[in-house]
């Protein structure tokens, strides 16, 4: 039932069917009604073990048998195959059984599945619809094509192909479990734990419907229910359930609990030792746990800033003004602290309360002047130091910022804030390695500040390094689940991995909060630019640009949405802007050399991919070099980048896309360049 696009599963071959729909609809309704000779007949139609097959092809091999027989033992017979995996036999007696009775609803049903298996989805849908046209009372070849219409993520088909099966089933399992599955992918958790609930009261021995239900909580942000509910599923099928392990183990590492999530990653290498993103994050995991190791036994308590004294007593407004902040009513904080502080301009609570909420809703520089007047009656106050070093790293003023994190570490070595507040600087001015350190040595201090996870995430995606971005974003949300920093850019690096469905979850639950979300809305742009919907994503990407103008992403994305209007000169502007701030920034560097090709000037082309790749070797990077080069004549070197794009990880949708590209390009290639004595192979 779950998405083959889960990572781990992705990433290897020949991962089974969680849920075989079509082996679940023949072993609920067996093929063979008829007991002509009831020995064979109850084997064939019983569970898919040796017994059946034998029985099974002694029906078929009996001449004597009617036709009617004989194709219910092929279907049983397919039924068998497909759970061997024997997926080519599966198709020849569904096939065959389809010819000895074209309307032969578990044939075509079988038929279907194996199609489907085999990447045949057009013919895979023509079985569906030709079984539910056939038998439309009959809830298995609904619940067939809303399996299909799910691979294909056509969510609302799927939950609507799902809901007619449950309206003929009500205690079908499969559905409500496939419904819940495409509840949770379209952004409706609440929907999908209603239907995981229903499928696991109906039969509690499902690891799919505990899978499910748990991916609704992670997407609710309950993760302790969602842990939970993926060790029930791994309980239930201890050897299979590897989406169930990859899916604790990130969980695991985002509570900090990094001795488990290591444990989940061992597991899982044992199963699939190649898998890389498995083998990075349980990396990722072992970096942490380190780090938290020197800081000692126990993470410093958690410190979103300074946090205000008590107030003095009988000071109500000061009081009512603490309990404001804890609401997240800045304004009303403010309104009841600026009178006090007129009459008592030293209050030091005070003056610490409003700092804060000042700084909550972005009024920077007020923040500022109250953290310097706080640092007037406290200058060696290494936590004040810092946190205005945050402040005035959110406002651009990096001087004063590193100035202030600065004197903070030379007070207090141990300040992870202040640490945190040099990384921002270093990030924002393009030392982005070095603020990691920083950022890292941050965290090893206190593991539990949400900004210090947010931040190096941002980090990582300047790195183009995704995955470590998303494992630290998901610690992020973890500690602070109303994160909206953190929620925006983890849906917007899920739709830069390909995983377009996951990251809009994200995206559109932020921009239903804060509309004007500048992350959130790049999300969006994203996804209408992936879609090929350039006029959209240039309307979106300009709104962004207009209030950022000095950010370098949207400039990029909307280069690449003029390209797919084929407006290259629009393209190159952007491109250019964004390369006269920042020359070697990558993927500008990157995209500008697929600009200077559809402009045909391939020399400058291959110059900038040249510059691209020597920082970073990218599956598109290659790929857009290779054809420069063959733009160009140079056969060979285009034939050595088409080959290296073919192996590479791809990192990004993008890569994906390249990739696919660059396969059929080898495959090309292959037949134009035999090898050695021409009986067979080739040179690529």
């Amino acid at each position: 039932m779950r998405s083959r696009s889960i990572c781990v599963d992705a990433a290897s071959s020949g991962i089974r069917f969680p849920l075989l729909p079509a082996l679940a609809l023949l072993l609920l309704s067996p093929v063979l009604a008829s007991p002509a000779r009831a020995g064979d007949v109850e084997d064939c139609s019983g569970p898919p073990t040796e017994k059946a097959e034998a029985a099974c092809s002694g029906i078929i091999n009996d001449a004597a048998r009617s036709a009617e027989e004989r194709t219910k033992a092929f279907a049983g017979r397919s039924r068998f195959y497909i759970a061997r995996n024997k997926i080519d036999r599966a198709l020849s007696d569904a096939d065959a059984a389809v010819q000895l009775s074209p309307q032969f609803v578990p044939a075509l049903i079988a038929r279907g599945y194996v199609r489907q298996h085999k990447g045949s989805l057009d013919q895979a849908r023509a079985d569906f619809d030709r079984a539910i046209e056939l038998e439309p009372k009959n809830p298995f070849g609904f619940l067939a094509r809303g399996n299909l219409r799910a691979e294909q993520h056509a969510w609302a088909d799927a939950i609507s192909d799902y809901g007619q099966a449950i309206t003929l089933r009500q205690d079908l399992p499969a559905a409500h479990v496939g419904r819940a599955r495409a509840y949770v992918e379209s952004g409706q958790p609440d929907a999908g734990l209603a239907d995981a609930n229903t499928a696991i009261a109906v039969n509690a021995s499902s690891p799919n419907a505990f899978y499910w239900r748990g991916q609704a909580y992670r997407r609710k942000g309950d993760i302790d229910h969602a842990i939970e509910d993926f060790s029930r599923a791994i309980a239930q099928a201890p050897q299979t359930e590897r989406n169930a392990y990859f899916a604790r183990a990130q969980l695991y590492s985002a509570k900090g609990d990094y001795v488990r999530a290591i444990g989940d990653f061992d597991w899982l290498l044992k199963v699939l030792p190649d898998n890389k993103e498995t083998q990075q994050q349980r990396q990722q995991a072992l970096a942490m746990q380190a780090e938290l190791a020197k800081a000692g036994a126990a993470p410093a308590p958690g410190v979103t800033a300074p946090q205000p004294a008590t107030p003095a007593a009988g000071n109500q407004q000061v009081e009512q003004a603490k309990q404001f902040v804890a609401q997240g009513n800045y304004a009303g904080a403010i309104a009841n602290l600026t009178p006090v502080l007129s009459s008592d301009p030293r209050n030091e609570t005070a003056l610490r309360l409003r700092a804060l909420a000042y700084s909550r809703l972005g009024r920077l520089a007020e923040a500022r002047n109250d953290l310097s007047e706080l640092l007037k009656l406290k200058p060696n106050d290494p936590q004040l130091l810092a946190f205005r070093a945050l402040n005035a790293a959110g406002a651009r003023q990096f001087e004063e910022a590193m100035a202030d994190a600065g004197r903070a570490v030379t007070l207090d070595q141990n300040n992870s804030l202040a640490y945190l507040a040099r990384g921002l600087v270093k990030a924002s001015t393009g030392k982005v390695q070095d603020a990691l350190a920083d950022y890292d040595h941050s965290i090893s201090l206190n593991a539990k500040e949400t900004l210090a996870f947010t931040e190096r995430g941002l980090a990582y995606i300047s790195l183009n390094q995704l995955d470590k971005a998303l494992l630290d974003f998901d610690q992020a949300l973890a500690l602070v689940p109303t994160n909206f920093i953190a929620k925006s850019w983890r849906g917007l690096a899920l739709m830069l991995k390909g995983r377009a469905d996951e990251g809009l979850v994200d995206i559109n639950a932020v921009l239903e909060r804060s509309p004007n979300n500048p992350t959130a809305q790049l999300g969006r742009g994203l996804a209408m630019l992936t879609s090929s919907q350039y006029d959209r994503a240039i309307a979106a990407f300009d709104q962004i640009v207009t209030r950022t103008p000095n950010d370098a992403f949207p400039h990029v994305l909307r280069a690449r949405a003029y390209l797919g209007l084929k407006k290259p000169d629009d393209a190159m502007k952007d491109l250019d802007f964004v390369l006269a701030a920042r020359p070697d920034y990558q993927p500008a560097l990157t995209l500008r050399g697929i600009t200077w090709s559809a402009l045909r000037n391939y020399d400058k082309a291959v110059d900038d991919l040249d510059r691209a790749i020597a920082q970073k070797e990218t599956v598109e990077g290659l790929f857009a070099r290779a054809k420069a080069h063959e733009a160009l004549n140079h056969a060979d070197k285009a034939t050595e980048d088409f080959r290296k794009a073919t192996q590479l990880t791809p990192s990004s949708v993008f890569d994906v896309l390249a990739q696919a590209e660059s396969k059929r390009k080898v495959q090309e290639l292959s037949k134009r360049v035999p090898c050695g004595t021409g009986q067979g192979g080739t040179c690529l």
